[in-house]
């Protein structure tokens, strides 16, 4: 189907060409890169905490300074971006680098963005959602929430998720659906996710089974990312060595090239179209969530409206050379252009 597809389109390109309108359409792509690199993101991240209560082994952002000014975004900044995006953008996510719930005015945040029309989402590593947090949650109105599980059985998960209590976090999340659903909630929609790697790829059945024991909404398999910005050679060594599976049948965004390196399967034009930006705890906008030490800083909207900054020269520029082509070296190992291969939805 997909190469009927991919031969049929070629060959109305071939008919373009023929008929000597070449020029013609090559600058009505251009023009719709030019389109969709322009329009206003439909979700934009914010980083209410730049520092988790864990220390995983896989994560990056818990291993470097990440150099944020902030450990905290405060209450004043949240509800100022909200107000200068609520007129173009519909969703927003309150997680980024750190873990949400060690703010102490996330359910406030979430409730006051709620309360303008915008749907919002978290990802959590869940050990936090005490009896408290749960209600907090329950009464915020959040849409969609997304915990993180990277293990099966007590010895996996703990080995991966350093300072974590395997039980801690069944207990919490069989709660929390428990509690939504006494209450009769369609909302927050819950999602377990369990990165694949070489430790855990024995669990998966487990894992299943322990998404529906606990019955969330929906359980999926995500693909291992290698962060090789500001190069941690041990750290990387360490994830393509014990950590990356080299695997057709699984999530993955890299393969194995011919000289045995790890490398993206598919670069592209962005897959996002650097229409996916984030706003830090500091208030800088960044382009997206793989440029997690700020290097690209495009405003700030501690002094700046969201929609100027993205307007600007600069933004713009950055977006539209960015669509083109793969320059930066945070692009080499985020997403392939058929990101969809990254992730595998079990149920």
């Amino acid at each position: 189907m997909k190469y009927t597809l991919l031969k049929n389109k070629l060959s109305r390109i071939s008919a373009k060409i023929r008929e000597g309108n070449l020029r013609r359409y090559l600058s009505f792509r251009l023009q719709r890169i030019i389109h969709n690199v322009n329009k206003y993101p439909n979700d934009i991240v914010i980083e209410t905490a730049s520092v988790c209560n864990l220390n995983c082994t896989i994560c990056r952002s818990v291993k470097a300074d990440l150099g944020r000014k902030n450990r905290f975004m405060s209450l004043a900044l949240f509800k100022k971006i909200v107000d200068g995006i609520a007129p173009i953008c519909n969703t927003i996510g309150v997680s980024y680098c750190g873990e949400p719930l060690l703010n102490k005015d996330i359910f406030n945040m979430i409730r006051y963005a709620t309360d303008k029309g915008i749907s919002v989402s978290m990802l959590t590593n869940g050990i936090l959602l005490t009896a408290e947090a749960r209600k907090g949650v329950l009464d915020s109105g959040l849409n969609f929430m997304a915990i993180s599980m990277d293990g099966a059985t007590k010895y996996t998960y703990e080995s991966i998720r350093i300072g974590a209590s395997f039980e801690r976090l069944v207990e919490n999340i069989g709660a929390l659906i428990k509690e939504r659903n006494q209450r009769r909630l369609s909302h927050p929609s819950v999602d377990l996710q369990m990165v694949v790697t070489q430790k855990n790829i024995h669990e998966i059945n487990i894992f299943e089974n322990l998404a529906r024991d606990l019955g969330v909404d929906r359980a999926y398999l995500k693909s291992l990312h290698i962060d090789r910005t500001r190069e941690d050679v041990e750290y990387v060594k360490n994830l393509e060595t014990d950590y990356f599976v080299n695997s057709t049948a699984l999530p993955s965004r890299y393969f194995v090239n011919k000289e045995g390196n790890i490398e993206l399967k598919d670069k592209g034009l962005c897959p996002q179209k650097v229409r996916s930006p984030v706003i830090t705890a500091d208030g800088d906008v960044l382009p997206c969530c793989f440029d997690i030490f700020g290097e690209y800083v495009l405003g700030n909207v501690a002094n700046q409206r969201f929609s100027d900054i993205w307007n600007s020269r600069k933004y713009f520029d950055f977006r539209y050379s960015m669509a083109m082509q793969r320059k930066l070296s945070m692009c080499s190992d985020c997403l392939p252009t058929n990101y969809k291969t990254i992730n595998k939805i079990i149920f």
